[in-house]
């Protein structure tokens, strides 16, 4: 027997004799626990028995007790005169059998008994006095309540109890009189025969009924059965009047003899016997199932280990197998179904592969299929699976009986797209290495390997030149020993380098290459070969510098533009700190260049600026900064002029004048004439200045103070002036936040004809500023002009002039009334003035010939054509128009007669001092007698005295405005002031 079955048998008998053992001590455990289960249950049964038999005992006590209550109650009632009380105890006796005798004992002393048969027995004792009854019967008087005397031995020859209750009678004083006591006679063993007490003893239970003997302190026996041990017993009190008694009941059945005990641990024993054999024969058996599992698990795992290997080595070649017997089936291995990506063990036959094979490989794949009969067949084709493309090699052989039938095909499929992927990269490789950037390969020494025929383009070198020489070949010279450390170390440690190399063609031409070198390492991390791509980078180079030209110059001119101009300046200060000398920065603005780029267009503007760049360079050294910063605007550096700001100053007025001079020279462009001036603004700077913004604010501002004085000339900065800037910034702030909380207003002054009469107002626009007050149009108005606000101021004044007129027209004494409205030139201008305006009057719902637009002179000096145009238009829809301040300006006649006009406004200017000025009376006569032969009206403002008024109506001017009629006010006013006359 082998070691194993032999330790297997020595096993399955310690096995029996362990579960023969577990087996009786469960089994006797068993009997033990339900033996003790039934003397408990035994127990349980004899308490609730003796409980019961308790509570009889009571209640047939108590019932014949209760008879003395009944008695007690009649001597209460008769008031202790009791003549009946032999019929009344008579026939009580008939519902008590259990009482012997009651006895009744006025002030104690017996007197009378029933039935008459016990007289003899008893008779006059004194209960109260007598030795053997005293202590109840001083007790139930002492307690009142109903006390027990006994059991005792009674005079008939019996055992018995007597109960005696106390009779206390209620005077008229409310007061208790003891008047007697009532006995009663209870024979004990009537009453434990009636209670059922002996028939315990009957059924199986022995018992005996006691009490303490509260004269001696013993135990007094009442009622025994014949065969009680008092051992094992179960004791229940019964509680009556004045003592205890007991009993104590034991079942006599519960010592039965041990034959019951010995026959059941007989049956166990025999049942563990049986039970320890049968474990032995299971265990047997599991032996040798377990022998014949262990050769065919040996069996099986060689099959499987042999399965295992065949689908590992298929795993790792990617090849599956499979068998086809018909067309119907075919069987798989495991790497096929991968192959295929069909779960393992599905069902396969030809058409689940077809529908798998690419449609440009179905033709193909049936056709070798077909071949694949007469002989062994090989074909690559792609599987389509989900969207993803399989390339497969698949071989196909046959299996044939020895008579030559076909019994199967046999084939393999093999997952070759990592194959043809890198199929593909090599060919890609090839290409690429093929393409633009030059490459070489290089060994660990650097000596060159391979080159293609972009590196023979860029260096100049063929491949036979450069195979076998190291890539020093390349060097300029341009870099040191320590780049080219540099980058042999980064190449050690990251195995990778990039960046901008100077290297030289063949012919010695030293050119800008972005190089990029990647280590390629063994197995073991050693550098076996170096891979370089180079990109010939001076096209690019050469792009850089002209996109940084044009970063930091201007286009049109080629002069510096305002970033390089900020960082000249910044350098110049930093320069002048260090020598202490003073320097000077010149900002120059044409005078009318904007005219002459409006009139002649952009192109003409821009050669002019062209040539005014290149004059202002012959003006300047080279040693000076000279910039274009914008439109028609430039400055100029001049650095280290002298340590004297006075020999400065002169220096730099000098040049100023010089180049206004130079600039003021005609200017010849596509064969016409131009003219134009300059305004220049001057600066200094010094080792104190330290912030190039802060002076080139500065010196701008001294430009505009130049241009103010009418152009043409220089000016020096004075800090006054940034007082004056900072004035007008802050006015074009409180405008702006005037026109967003609506603080400006418009006034009204009247314009009347020769008779008084009023024929209209002029709308004039006031700003009410919440903390200057009333602030004067002369101030804010040019301003306005400057900065763009009198766009949208103009056009809240016409749409408040026109929503007064349509007011006006709702009263009949002023619906006749015109509103003469100001029209900047500016305004004028806008793309969409015109519409602007019609949509005004369409959306108020005004007449439109009710409405004058007031222009002024300046709108006829530039685009007189656009001017006569929108006029045209706004006059095809009624609206009225008057040039306004004329003969102030520069009007042209010829201009003038073509205008859509139907007014002049002669400027207050002339008429102040008509009477007192020859040529201001000349003017305005001629200004009359212009408007009569054009067929215009003519009106005069300013009028303020009688004397001018005459004067006018004399000359034919009959419409007349100013303080004569009325100041302008607000609308209110007005109403109130030009009621007819």
């Amino acid at each position: 027997m082998p070691p194993i079955n032999r330790r297997f048998s020595l096993n399955s008998h310690i096995c029996a004799i362990l579960t023969f053992f577990v087996a009786v001590s469960i089994g006797i455990t068993l009997i033990i626990r339900l033996e003790k289960s039934a003397v408990i249950e035994d127990r349980l049964l004899t308490t609730e028995l003796a409980s019961l038999q308790v509570h009889t005992i009571e209640d047939k006590l108590t019932h014949a007790l209760s008879a003395t209550y009944a008695v007690a109650s009649l001597v209460k009632d008769r008031e202790g005169k009791v003549d009946d009380f032999d019929s009344f105890a008579d026939h009580l006796l008939e519902y008590h059998p259990g009482i012997s005798a009651l006895y009744l004992a006025p002030d104690g002393i017996t007197s009378n008994v029933v039935p008459a048969y016990w007289r003899k027995y008893g008779i006059g004792i004194n209960l109260l006095t007598d030795p053997a009854r005293k202590t109840e019967a001083l007790l139930a008087k002492n307690t009142s309540q109903l006390t027990l005397a006994g059991p005792l031995m009674l005079k008939r020859g019996s055992v018995g109890i007597i109960g005696r209750l106390p009779i206390f009678l209620k005077l008229g004083s409310g007061q208790q009189q003891f008047w007697g006591m009532v006995s009663v006679v209870i024979t004990l063993e009537s009453i434990l025969k009636e209670a059922g007490l002996p028939i315990m003893a009957q059924r199986g239970h022995e018992y005996e009924l006691w009490r303490i003997d509260p004269a001696t302190g013993n135990k007094q026996s009442i009622d025994k059965s014949a065969h009680f041990d008092g051992l094992n017993t179960v004791r229940q009190k019964l509680s009556l009047p004045n003592t205890v008694w007991y009993l104590d009941v034991v079942n006599s059945n519960t010592n039965q003899p041990l034959t019951g005990l010995y026959v059941k641990c007989s049956i166990v024993f025999l049942v563990s016997l049986m039970l320890a054999c049968l474990v032995k024969l299971l265990l047997n058996t599991r032996m040798q199932k377990r022998n014949l599992e262990t050769i065919v698990a040996d069996r099986t795992r060689e099959v499987a280990a042999r399965e295992a290997d065949l689908s590992r080595a298929q795993s790792i070649s990617a090849t599956g197998s499979w068998i086809a017997e018909n067309y119907d089936q075919i069987h798989c291995s495991n790497e096929a179904y991968r192959i295929l990506q069909l779960p393992v063990g599905s069902k396969v036959d030809c058409q689940t592969i077809y529908k798998k094979i690419h449609p440009d490989d179905q033709k193909k794949v049936i056709r070798h299929w077909k071949e694949s009969l007469t002989q062994f067949c090989a074909v690559e084709f792609r599987l389509r699976i989900d969207g993803e493309i399989i390339w497969i090699h698949s071989q196909i052989a046959l299996d044939r009986s020895s008579n030559g039938e076909l019994i199967r095909r046999i084939g393999t499929i093999q997952n070759i797209t990592e194959r043809k992927q890198i199929e593909d990269d090599l060919r890609v490789a090839a290409i690429a290495f093929e393409g633009q950037e030059g490459m070489v390969i290089t060994d660990q020494h650097r000596n060159i390997l391979r080159v293609n025929q972009a590196f023979t383009r860029i260096t100049g070198y063929s491949r036979e030149e450069a195979l076998g020489k190291t890539t020093s070949l390349l060097k300029s010279g341009m870099h040191g020993a320590s780049y080219y450390n540099d980058m042999s170390e980064q190449l050690q440690t990251y195995g990778f380098w990039q960046g901008e190399i100077w290297n030289r063609r063949k012919n010695g031409e030293i050119y800008p290459e972005w190089l990029t070198i990647t280590a390629v390492r063994s197995h073991d991390g050693s550098i076996i070969n170096y891979v370089g791509t180079m990109l010939d980078i001076t096209q690019r180079k050469a792009t850089e510098a002209k996109l940084e030209h044009l970063a930091y110059h201007d286009p049109l001119t080629g002069l510096a533009n305002r970033r390089l101009l900020l960082d000249r300046l910044q350098h110049a200060l930093a320069g002048n700190s260090r020598t202490k000398r003073h320097g000077a920065i010149f900002f120059l603005d044409l005078d009318n260049f904007k005219t002459i780029n409006d009139i002649n267009g952009h192109g003409t503007g821009d050669m002019l600026l062209q040539q005014v760049a290149k004059r202002l360079s012959e003006c300047v050294g080279k040693a000076a900064t000279l910039a274009r910063i914008g439109g028609d605007e430039f400055a100029l550096i001049m650095e280290d002029i002298s340590n004297n700001l006075r020999e400065t100053a002169i220096e730099a007025k000098t040049s100023a004048s010089h180049i206004i001079e130079k600039l003021k020279q005609p200017y010849f462009i596509d064969g016409h004439e131009y003219r134009t001036t300059a305004s220049i603004g001057i600066n200094f700077f010094s080792a104190d200045t330290d912030s190039a913004d802060e002076l080139l604010k500065q010196v701008e501002v001294a430009m505009y103070e130049a241009k103010a004085s009418g152009g043409d000339t220089l000016c020096f900065f004075d800090p006054n002036m940034l007082n004056i800037v900072t004035a007008r910034a802050t006015m074009e702030a409180d405008m702006r936040t005037g026109i967003y909380q609506q603080q400006f207003l418009l006034y009204y002054q009247p314009q009347v004809n020769s008779a008084g009469k009023l024929i209209g107002a002029e709308a004039l626009l006031r700003w009410q500023h919440p903390l200057k007050g009333m602030i004067s149009p002369a101030d804010f108005i040019p301003l306005a002009e400057e900065s763009g606000l009198i766009i949208p101021l103009g056009t809240w004044i016409l749409k408040t002039a026109c929503q007064q007129l349509q007011a006006w027209g709702r009263d009949p004494h002023t619906a006749s009334l015109t509103m003469a409205v100001n029209v900047s030139a500016k305004q004028f201008r806008q793309p969409d003035f015109v519409a602007g305006v019609l949509s005004t009057i369409q959306e108020i719902g005004i007449d439109a010939r009710k409405l004058k637009l007031e222009l002024t002179e300046s709108l006829l000096v530039d685009d007189i054509e656009e001017t006569i145009g929108k006029m045209n238009q706004l006059k095809a829809h009624g609206v009225c128009f008057s040039l306004d301040d004329f003969g102030t300006g520069y009007s042209s006649l010829s201009y003038l007669k073509r205008l859509p006009l139907d007014q002049l406004k002669i400027d207050q200017s002339f008429v102040r001092d008509i009477l007192i000025d020859p040529n201001d009376a000349a003017i305005t006569r001629t200004i009359i007698g212009l408007g009569k032969s054009l067929g215009l009206a003519v009106i005069a403002e300013g009028v303020e005295t009688e004397a001018q008024l005459a004067f006018l109506q004399s000359q034919d001017c009959h419409a007349f405005q100013g303080y004569l009629f009325g100041k302008p006010a607000p609308e209110l006013n007005i109403l109130r002031k030009l009621i007819p006359v």
